[in-house]
Formats: C-alpha cells, structure tokens, sequence
C-alpha cells in the first residue's frame, strides 16, 4: 500500500462515522481508532444553543490502552504463530488467554522456544507476521 493509498483510507475514515478501522493488505496491517467521545462533543451550534444537554459517553468495550502488556521476544529468531506451517495459530486478535499459555514460537538454529502469557488477559494485538525475524526484546503480542 502507499503513501497516497493511506492518505486517502485515513481521510475516509475521518468523514465517516467509524471508532475503528482494521485493514490487512499487502502483507501490511493498519490500525485506526477514534475517542468513543467523540461524537458526544458538542459542536459550537450546540454550545450556543439554550436546549443543549450534555451527553455521556457511550459505554466502552475494548482494551483499556493504559494496562497494555507487551509481550517481547526473549530471543532473536524466526516468529511462529502456530505449532506447524500451515496449522491454526497459537492466538488470534480478542483471545481470551491464561498465564503460561503458548502465545508463539521462536526458532533459532533448529531451537524452539515457546512463548507464554505472563499474565491472564485477552490478546489485543499481535505485532510480528508469521516466518518473520524479530529480534530480542521486540515485541511479538500484546494482551490486556
């Protein structure tokens, strides 16, 4: 996808009325999200008028963004989402995950190392695409 291409999506997304927008394309993922509030925010029309009331927030659901862990790679090696190519991924986006649950595999030089939840939580991201080389310290998931 290019510049131009990601221009023109961000500028859809901002006339319409979408909170969130996910797009993988192209080997590339996107993620886009608006303040739930912000359509509760009044516009200067509003304001002025007499009969305005404030609105409250819509109620949330979805990540709390401040309690993010992020799950990072203890090893430089090849990333593995499933247990064997062509297999179902370990955990997908919105999985309910255990401490100590297989998130992925790292492998180096014929060595596999499993990668587990430190914590319980749900899976809100996961950063790295199947076979790709991530270093150590990078982070692979992220859970809250």
């Amino acid at each position: 996808m290019n510049l131009e291409q990601l221009k023109e999506i961000i500028r859809l997304f901002e006339e319409s009325s979408l909170t969130a927008l996910d797009i993988q394309a192209e080997g590339e993922r996107f993620r886009l999200r608006r303040d739930p509030a912000w359509k509760t925010q009044p516009s200067a029309l509003q304001a002025d008028s007499a009969s305005a009331q404030p609105q409250a927030p819509p109620a949330v659901e979805g990540p709390d963004f401040n309690r993010i862990i992020e799950v990072k790679s203890p090893v430089v090696g090849i990333f593995y989402e499933a247990p064997e190519p062509g297999g179902n991924p370990f955990v997908q986006v919105g999985d309910q995950v255990r401490k100590g649950d297989v998130l992925c595999l790292i492998e180096v030089m014929k060595q596999v190392t499993e990668v587990t939840a430190p914590q319980d939580g749900q899976v809100a991201d996961i950063c790295m695409a199947n076979g790709s080389v991530v270093e150590f310290g990078q982070t692979l998931i992220k859970l809250y």
